[in-house]
């Protein structure tokens, strides 16, 4: 497990009442499994992992095994605000039969590299399962430094870094600063959907969750951007660019769930306390997704 390539992060499908719609999670995640995405990563912040029970966070990681069947790693966001909780998800994670553990430095409190560090170390020491870092600093309130991370890639169960930054030039020079600090094999992906969408990035993986409902398109962008294929990025850009931008001018979650019902699956509402999205901003987000479907269609399967 190398966190390669594209990595999706599904939704958590609601029901009217609230609660996880297990049916709806293993329909999409079966369907995501033979989309052309490399790994499916489960409880990121698109699957509402905040907003979830350790119950119903086992329930998401066992039906995402299940449904995907083998076909693609299936790796296991296991974030939570105290330590012990977060070994519980990873020890959760392996009995579900998880590929991976993606991990991020959440807390009530901004933690301190050595606190970030020691935790790290903690569950490394606890799970034979790879692991991903991921650098989210808008919402931890923690910004990875190169060098803890070059520290922590030393160990020999972190295999990826899933990072950000704010603009083109600054993740190059992240990527490029990290190689040089580390003699590690491991893989430097790319978070940011207009980053991504930017098409100037290939970075080792792209880790998003707009892949997971048009997943198609997505895997068509990637495989243009790794080749090089100028025109072809160029259209992919001109295409999903729009979409892209519409649901990051929303919510975050919010506006996953929104795209979800215009692709058709039936995701429901966030969780409260998370509001929906104005009913008013579907009709513009259905038209630019019929875009994409359309240019799809026009272009044939990803050879």
């Amino acid at each position: 497990m190398t966190f390669a390539g594209l990595v999706a992060y599904p939704i958590t499908p609601f029901t009217a009442d609230g609660g996880v719609n297990t049916p709806e999670l293993a329909a999409l995640i079966s369907s995501l499994a033979v989309s052309g995405v490399d790994t499916i990563a489960v409880l990121g912040s698109s699957g509402s992992f905040a907003f979830l029970s350790s119950a119903e966070r086992d329930a998401v990681a066992r039906t995402a095994v299940e449904a995907a069947a083998g076909a693609v790693p299936v790796v296991v966001g296991i974030s939570s605000v105290g330590t012990r909780e977060v070994l519980a998800a990873a020890r959760s994670a392996e009995r579900a039969g998880a590929s991976g553990l993606v991990l991020s430095p959440v807390s009530y409190v901004p933690l301190t590299e050595e606190e970030v560090s020691f935790q790290v170390r903690t569950v490394a020491e606890s799970t034979d399962l790879p692991i991903c870092l991921y650098n989210n600093p808008r919402t931890t309130q923690f910004s990875y430094g190169l060098e803890l991370v070059a520290e922590l890639l030393a160990l020999p169960s972190v295999v990826a870094f899933k990072d950000t930054a704010a603009d083109v030039a600054s993740f190059r020079q992240r990527y490029d600063r990290l190689r040089s600090l580390t003699d590690a094999t491991f893989s430097h992906g790319l978070s940011g959907d207009l980053l991504i969408a930017s098409g100037e990035l290939a970075a080792d993986a792209w880790h998003t969750g707009p892949a997971a409902l048009l997943p198609a398109y997505y895997a068509r962008f990637r495989a243009a951007v790794t080749a090089g294929d100028a025109s072809g990025v160029a259209e992919c850009r001109r295409v999903l660019l729009p979409v892209v931008q519409h649901v990051v001018n929303l919510r975050k979650i919010s506006g996953l769930h929104l795209l979800a019902r215009v692709c058709g699956i039936d995701a429901g509402d966030p969780r409260l306390p998370l509001l929906p999205v104005p009913g008013s901003e579907q009709r513009e987000l259905a038209r630019l997704v019929d875009v994409v479907e359309e240019a799809l269609a026009l272009s044939g399967p990803v050879s």
